[in-house]
């Protein structure tokens, strides 16, 4: 019976092809509503905004409103995005409809990816791949920039690649437009663009100019392209590619090999340490550029893998290889929230759904039955194991701690600066309380800084704790105000004398490190 369905859908697609075209398009849309809802589901079961940066989007949407610019430098296509929906809703519903539909329509440019790389069967691989790992379900919850602009990015790469296939005027402007628009939308997005479509770029050059020509254009293109980031770097070094991004670069490795390849890693020196492996999707990526490697080693194989593509779409399905084998080295650094190794391993769900499209596509044999029976059920076990609604690493807003900064903006003079080292309480406070807020607290005159800490940090009945209890009993200071309505150390305003006292309290070691003030 099955394979008799199977021939009949193969005669079917052979009599009508648009029949074929529909019903991918069809499974594809189908794909990104399903996505869209789990995430919305996610997103919704929390008035609050969710993530540790989930403040940061309403305080860029609400400024944007009321001032019609952005209260932190930032790239700012998804923010002008969510404050477009905003017109009809209101800024937190915004910015989570922006993540969950932005993130779920990332399997539009897989599927379109995919199929260049290996035909229809081989973009709904990419399409799945792509919007049911992890990472992408994650950034919907904590990185919507990031999120958005690897839609934005595989979008660009895909209209890239049909400029280059047919370079007319309207295909170069609407593949320039899109990479404008990934640039303005994330770094990371920006990023991925380059070491994706800048191969296919040089060896479609190469195939239509010669050696000779391509070189001098792309050595000219290059030294362009590095000077223009370089102004932008400089310019607006929070918006765009700039200095310290490629100081990363050269942090991106460490000395402890991770071989399950988590996405980030921080060993607890007390307790237990923590790691998010994001539905082990930098493995499963590992594994497809593992088969393809292998597929390209064996010269047989080697010859079905490349004949059939373009020079452009090899040289694409080699950069995601490239990129996939860098993010699943076992050493690089994955223990910084801030840093490269974490968002690349975030984010490789990207170039490993190529990667798999490629492989799909092109190892097994070209009878379209065939591949059904082997791709179909493949896809179907995926679909049925992987859970639609990962709460990997997921940060939800608590209604204790809503409710003291709720009650922060009467409790301060109207000089006072909050100070805090996380910034989630930052954007919490500037949201609820429309405070000015630092991170550090060296530019602020010390008369005018109160310090904002959270009882996760204060640790309840530490020195820290009993120090500032003690701290409302001492004549001529003044007391530390609390904010939680049912933990006295949940949520605490400490002016900067009374903590210079708090600090002569507690023990040394703790003394050192909280006159540091690390920041997270």
């Amino acid at each position: 019976m099955i394979a008799r369905l199977v021939r009949d859908l193969e005669d079917a697609a052979a009599r009508d092809p648009r029949l074929a075209r529909l019903a991918a398009w069809a499974c594809v849309l189908g794909l990104v509503v399903w996505s869209t809802w789990h995430r919305w589901a996610v997103l919704a079961a929390s008035p609050h905004p969710v993530g540790i940066d989930g403040y940061f989007y309403p305080i860029q949407i609400r400024a944007l409103l009321e001032r019609g610019e952005l209260a932190y430098p930032a790239a700012p296509l998804t923010f002008y995005l969510m404050a477009a929906v905003a017109q009809f809703t209101d800024p937190i519903t915004a910015a989570k409809l922006v993540a969950a539909v932005g993130g779920a329509l990332v399997a539009v440019p897989g599927f379109l990816l995919g199929r260049r790389l290996g035909g229809t069967l081989a973009g709904l691989v990419a399409a799945v791949v792509a919007v049911t790992s992890g990472g992408s379900f994650y950034l919907s919850l904590e990185f919507v920039k990031n999120g958005v602009g690897l839609t934005v990015g595989l979008t660009a790469i895909w209209l890239g690649l049909r400029a280059l296939e047919r370079p007319v005027f309207g295909r170069i402007a609407t593949a320039a437009i899109a990479v404008i628009a990934a640039y303005l939308t994330h770094k990371m997005a920006a990023a991925l663009v380059m070491a994706l479509l800048g191969p296919a770029v040089v060896v479609e050059l190469r195939a239509r100019l010669g050696p000779a020509r391509t070189w001098r254009l792309v050595g000219f293109g290059a030294l362009a392209l590095a000077v223009a980031t370089a102004a932008l770097g400089v310019l607006a070094p929070a918006r765009f590619l700039a200095r310290r991004d490629l100081v990363e670069l050269g942090e991106a490795f460490g000395r402890d090999a991770r071989w399950r390849l988590p996405a980030l890693y921080i060993p607890h020196p007390r307790g237990a340490d923590f790691a998010l492996a994001l539905g082990d999707q930098a493995l499963v990526a590992a594994g497809f550029a593992l088969a393809l490697g292998a597929v390209l080693a064996v010269p047989g194989w080697r010859r079905q893998l490349v004949g059939p593509a373009r020079p452009a779409e090899r040289a694409l399905a080699l950069a995601a290889l490239a990129l996939v084998a860098i993010t699943a080295i076992p050493l690089l650094a994955v223990d910084d929230p801030d840093g490269l190794g974490f968002r690349l391993r975030v984010a490789v769900f990207a170039p490993g759904a190529l990667v798999a499209a490629a492989l799909i596509g092109r190892v097994i044999g070209q009878p379209l039955a065939l591949r059904l029976a082997i791709v179909g059920p493949a896809l179907i076990a995926w679909m049925a194991t992987r859970d639609p609604e990962p709460r990997d690493g997921l940060v939800y807003s608590h209604p204790a701690l809503v409710a003291g900064m709720v009650a922060l903006p009467d409790r301060l003079p109207p000089d006072a600066v909050v100070i805090t080292s996380e910034r989630r309480l930052g954007f919490m406070a500037t949201w609820y309380a429309r405070v000015p807020v630092r991170m550090r607290p060296d530019p602020v005159p010390p008369a005018r800084r109160w310090r904002l800490l959270a009882g996760n940090l204060i640790g309840l009945g530490s020195p820290l704790d009993r120090a500032l209890r003690a701290a409302h009993d001492q004549p001529g200071l003044t007391a530390p105000i609390g904010l939680h309505p049912r933990d006295p150390s949940g949520l605490v305003l400490v002016p900067e004398a009374t903590w210079d006292w708090v600090l002569t309290q507690v023990p040394p070691p703790m003394a050192r490190y909280w006159r540091a003030w690390h920041t997270r």
